[in-house]
């Protein structure tokens, strides 16, 4: 049975290199059975006045499906809890960022490591906020391609293509 990919440091430390030389002691994690967890305080986020915390969360088996993909390129991300989106999963409200049928190029993949991630949960935190301040449900504008809302014979998926939206980057803990 082959070595669990979030024990290895051959994986762990490329993904974690760029993420902690740039945000430093706000990012944390924790490892434990069969799981591994980065908790990332005080994102700054466009739009957003307050500083947003996240969580992504790596499985060795995960508790969702992956639709094919690697589990090491398909965490679980959760940034803004409860707050209304087009584009979280209903069954734990994580954050739904790219379409996992799209080509490795449209999405996110481990090797492109945990500083590119964060920076695509940046962009679609304030996709999310600016779709809610132009109306959200009631045709709120989402500023980028969105990418197909579901599965094959599953009404259950939403997604945006992947753009990045500058953002001043983390404020320092309070």
């Amino acid at each position: 049975m082959p070595t669990w990919y979030g024990v290895q440091p051959a994986w762990w430390a490329p993904l974690e290199r760029d993420a902690r030389r740039r945000i430093g002691s706000a990012l944390r994690h924790t490892y434990r059975h069969g799981s591994l967890t980065y908790e990332l305080t005080g994102l700054d986020v466009t739009g957003e006045p307050e500083p947003v915390d996240v969580r992504i969360s790596f499985y060795k088996d995960p508790p969702y499906p992956t639709y094919g993909l690697k589990p090491q390129d398909f965490p679980r991300v959760h940034a803004k809890q409860g707050a209304l989106s087009k584009h979280r999963y209903s069954a734990d409200d994580a954050l739904c960022l790219w379409h996992p049928l799209d080509p490795e190029e449209r999405r996110w993949t481990s090797s492109k490591g945990l500083l590119d991630l964060i920076e695509i949960v940046r962009t679609h935190l304030f996709l999310e906020h600016y779709w809610r301040l132009t109306g959200g449900e009631h045709d709120g504008r989402w500023l980028v391609e969105d990418a197909p809302h579901g599965m094959p014979g599953s009404g259950a998926w939403r997604s945006s293509r992947r753009r990045t939206a500058g953002g001043r980057g983390l404020r320092q803990p309070r």
